[in-house]
């Protein structure tokens, strides 16, 4: 299964994101888990130890998103 990270991004709606590109988990997404290319990169600069505050600014991403993101990329290289 493809990671994945309940994210409320600018809009404020809480969606399902893939934390993973297309070509790592091309299908099946299901009807809800949506692809955002900042959530990718914000995920990948994550695992290489940047923080959630510098991510938010960076990618342009909410901070309690970029802190869930944070927190998945912490897991995913723990696990």
């Amino acid at each position: 299964m493809c990671p994945r990270v309940q994210l409320a991004l600018q809009d404020g709606t809480e969606r399902e994101y893939l934390l993973d590109g297309p070509s790592t988990c091309p299908r099946p997404r299901g009807p809800h888990a949506r692809y955002e290319p900042r959530v990718h990169l914000a995920y990948l600069l994550a695992q290489q130890g940047h923080d959630a505050h510098w991510l938010a600014r960076f990618a342009d991403l909410p901070l309690p998103a970029a802190e869930r993101i944070t927190e998945a990329a912490a897991s995913a290289t723990r696990g």
